[in-house]
């Protein structure tokens, strides 16, 4: 887990920053993102729930499949092991 340097709005907007979601973290966030997506439609929620819980989940894997998190960025922490983290 580290730190990395102060953010760039620019940088946060375009998701141009380095990769700060580690290998661990990734398939966390796409096993559970899947699950929050499907959770609604399985557990026969109120369609407008249901969508969200979908919006919510996919905006979640989307971080895995990407390893970026805006969040961790604006917080200036990773999950990323050095010798992972790459500029895009």
């Amino acid at each position: 887990m580290t730190t990395g340097p102060p953010m760039n709005v620019k940088h946060l907007l375009t998701l141009s920053f380095d990769n700060n979601v580690g290998p661990r973290d990734r398939v966390f966030r796409l096993v559970s993102g899947a699950a929050t997506a499907a959770a609604g439609w399985l557990l026969h929620a109120p369609p407008g729930v249901a969508v969200g819980l979908s919006i919510a989940g996919a905006a979640w894997m989307a971080t895995g499949i990407l390893s970026k998190c805006s969040i961790y960025y604006l917080l200036g922490y990773s999950t990323c092991p050095r010798a992972q983290m790459r500029s895009t």
